[in-house]
């Protein structure tokens, strides 16, 4: 089945819509708060980094403990959006139309899975990556030239997008078709995009400058907004990270609506892809 970008998009936007009484408070919970409370705990190490901005030694100067706290909340917020997005799934997609409740009691059961996923994704890229950089340096030592060694770089960029993009429907396929096993979900993936890769591409970069030009533009004239009317820094952190909050978790609704539209699409939309029911 060929992927139409118009109609996941249309799709997406008709769900997200009809369901938004229930999503946005997910998305309250699961991606604004992270970003308000990162923002509020971790202030004062947000600040130096803004200050140092540019100094190359700014990550040096930082002590274990407050990088320890800095990336100890970037994980949480990572498995919180993940939580989020995998409840937002469930609520835009099962059709016994859970309740928030047991959207998230889905959301904890398809998390195990999702984190084996991102954990064999990263082997796979730290192994590459490995490999990439044994090759580069081997062809640089006996060529002098770093030339081949760029294009195989660009090449191996290219490939981590294309299997970003094949592997970009793990999420629903776990919560809408039930597959907990980590490779089967991926490999249910790759097969729903086959034929697609390209369009899903493009789809995707398209939505991606979208939101960073909303992201970017949007920031920028409320922090300006901002800063003119408060000087204290530690106040404009907070609230750039309440601003950030907001535009995350919209965007994070409407993401999640974008995933099931395109699983529907290229599942055919059939009782059994969709309408699974998780046992």
């Amino acid at each position: 089945m060929q992927f139409e970008s118009n109609r996941a998009w249309q799709d997406a936007v008709t769900a997200v819509s009809a369901n938004r009484d229930v999503l946005l408070p997910v998305a309250g919970v699961f991606f604004l708060m992270p970003a308000v409370a990162q923002s509020f705990f971790l202030s004062d190490v947000q600040t130096k980094i803004v200050s140092d901005f540019g100094n190359p030694k700014v990550f040096e100067n930082l002590s274990s403990e407050q990088m320890t706290g800095l990336f100890g909340f970037g994980f949480v917020a990572f498995v919180a959006q993940l939580v989020g997005y995998l409840a937002l799934l469930a609520l835009l997609t099962d059709r016994t139309r859970p309740t928030v409740g047991e959207a998230l009691g889905i959301a904890l059961r398809a998390l195990p899975t999702l984190i084996g996923a991102a954990l064999l994704f990263v082997a796979a890229y730290l192994g590459a990556t490995a490999l990439l950089a044994a090759v580069v340096g081997a062809i640089a030592a006996v060529t002098g030239s770093a030339a081949v060694g760029a294009v195989l770089v660009i090449m191996f960029v290219a490939g981590l997008f294309y299997t970003m993009v094949k592997l970009s429907l793990t999420l629903p396929v776990v919560v809408i078709e039930g597959m907990y096993r980590p490779v089967t979900a991926m490999k249910r993936s790759w097969a729903l995009t086959k034929g697609n890769s390209v369009r899903l591409a493009l789809f995707y970069v398209l939505l991606f400058i979208a939101y960073a030009v909303l992201a970017i533009v949007t920031g920028m004239i409320l922090m300006g907004l901002l800063s003119a009317i408060s000087g204290l820094e530690t106040l404009n952190l907070l609230l750039a990270g309440v601003i950030s909050g907001v535009i995350s978790a919209v965007a994070g609704v409407v993401f999640a609506g974008i995933l099931a539209s395109i699983h529907r699409q290229l599942s055919g939309d059939t009782p059994e892809a969709i309408g699974k029911t998780f046992e």
